[in-house]
C-alpha cells in the first residue's frame, strides 16, 4: 500500500482533533461535534 500525502495530512488532522477533544474548557456541543468529526475521519480512513 502506498503512503500519500493525503494519507498523512489525515493522520495529523486526526491527531489535532483527538488532542483538542482533551481539552477541558470545551463545551458538550463542542465535544460532540469533534467526536463526530473524528467518527467521519476514521470511517474515512477505514480505521474502524
Amino acid at each position: 500500500m502506498e503512503y500519500t500525502c493525503v494519507d498523512y495530512r489525515s493522520e495529523m488532522k486526526l491527531l489535532g482533533l483527538k488532542r483538542r477533544l482533551e481539552e477541558e474548557n470545551l463545551t458538550e456541543e463542542e465535544r460532540a461535534q469533534i467526536a463526530q468529526e473524528i467518527k467521519e475521519l476514521e470511517k474515512e480512513m477505514e480505521m474502524n
